[in-house]
């Protein structure tokens, strides 16, 4: 078995690893113990220092955790004897990729190995995730617009932060600056926040997230990103209205990372924004080649991409193996943070299913409802 990778830290390229996800989530706890909001012990960080704390303080333990998760993604690779390839590759058939060893290394270390090799395979499992779309609308080449990808490089916490995209990722960051002070503007071109999760999750979420201080602008979209001499930015809507801020996130747009593989030299087809469509055994279309996680689109989370591609190994070494559960979790790392797995009741309802809802307040004095209180069920 054989693994390739583009850079020589397995994982440190990785969007779980160093993207939008780990960071995120560690970010969040950070910001929850610095702001005060709630109690963490945190490896590297002094939380005595928490009125007077630095960007540095604040991306300390988030190192700390990403280099834990890279050392423990090592020791897998050894333990299964995998061979490892660093650098890019590209399809030239079905069976045949070329790497080209070191590609991305050379620029920080000349002496990192470098050439180009075949590996040929019977089966290949595609595990790219997704990358940061690009927009003619921002210039990313300015420290103040920022994507999930660059945002960890701010060199201080902005006053200010408007927020591209009402998604996932906007969300998160969008709350978790806002934990430590930071005025956020969320900014969307649809009218709700998390379209397809708000179905999901009680309105009292959303209320408290209005109440967090984070500033909503229902159906705007930026026309315009001009810089300021200031060192901000000024950001036109399609209302007339405008907004100025310290720094941008743009958390819309993110595409799947599959241009670079060459995979119309095999033939494998490629959706909306890169996306590669699967069978339910995640096969593509081409059926010795396999691909999982982000790459194949919804419902991209981090827990459920690994199941993915175990089943797509299995498959593939011709293993048995059950179908993945449809009863997949979902969760928002928000400030307050919500989850569930199952159905709703909306959903329920479509198909006529006769169903009881409990309801339990996990907060205050009573952590869990009491059963033999009657009209606990509702």
């Amino acid at each position: 078995m054989a693994l390739v990778d583009s850079h020589q830290e397995i994982g440190r390229r990785g969007v779980s690893t160093n993207g939008e996800r780990l960071p995120s989530k560690t970010l969040r706890e950070t910001a929850l113990a610095l702001s005060g909001l709630k109690s963490r012990n945190l490896y590297g960080v002094d939380l005595s220092l928490r009125r007077e704390v630095t960007v540095a303080d604040f991306l300390g333990h988030e190192e700390h955790v990403k280099d834990a998760f890279m050392r423990a993604s090592r020791r897998g690779c050894r333990c299964s004897r995998r061979r490892i390839y660093c650098g890019t590759s590209t399809f030239l058939d079905a069976h045949t990729i070329q790497v080209n060893l070191g590609s991305e290394d050379r620029e920080k270390d000349p002496s990192a190995p470098s050439g180009e090799i075949q590996l040929r395979s019977e089966k290949i499992l595609i595990a790219t995730g997704f990358i940061a779309g690009s927009s003619q609308r921002f210039s990313f080449r300015s420290r103040r617009n920022l994507r999930f990808d660059t945002i960890l490089k701010l060199d201080r916490i902005p006053k200010t932060l408007a927020v591209v995209g009402a998604g996932v990722i906007g969300a998160e960051y969008g709350c978790t600056f806002c934990a430590l002070g930071a005025e956020v503007h969320i900014l969307d071109g649809r009218n709700v926040l998390l379209p397809f999760w708000m179905r999901k999750f009680p309105r009292h979420w959303w209320v408290r997230l209005q109440r967090s201080g984070i500033v909503f602008h229902w159906k705007e979209n930026v026309q315009k990103c001009i810089p300021m001499e200031s060192g901000g930015v000024r950001l036109e809507l399609s209302s007339g209205a405008a907004l100025t801020g310290d720094a941008v996130l743009v958390a819309a747009g993110r595409q799947s990372n599959t241009a670079k593989l060459g995979l119309e030299k095999v033939g494998v087809k490629t959706g909306e924004r890169g996306t590669i469509p699967v069978n339910e055994h995640f096969q593509t279309n081409i059926e010795n080649i396999y691909a999982a996680g982000d790459v194949i689109g919804f419902p991209a989370l981090a827990s459920t991409s690994m199941e993915q591609a175990r089943r797509a190994v299995r498959h593939a070494l011709g293993l048995a193996g059950s179908a993945i559960s449809p009863l997949l979790p979902n969760g928002i790392y928000t400030i307050p943070e919500v989850g569930m797995v199952g159905e709703t009741e909306e959903s329920l309802k479509k198909k006529g299913a006769a169903y009881i809802v409990g309801r339990a307040k996990l907060s205050g004095k009573c952590a869990w409802p009491d059963h033999r209180r009657p009209g606990w069920l509702s």
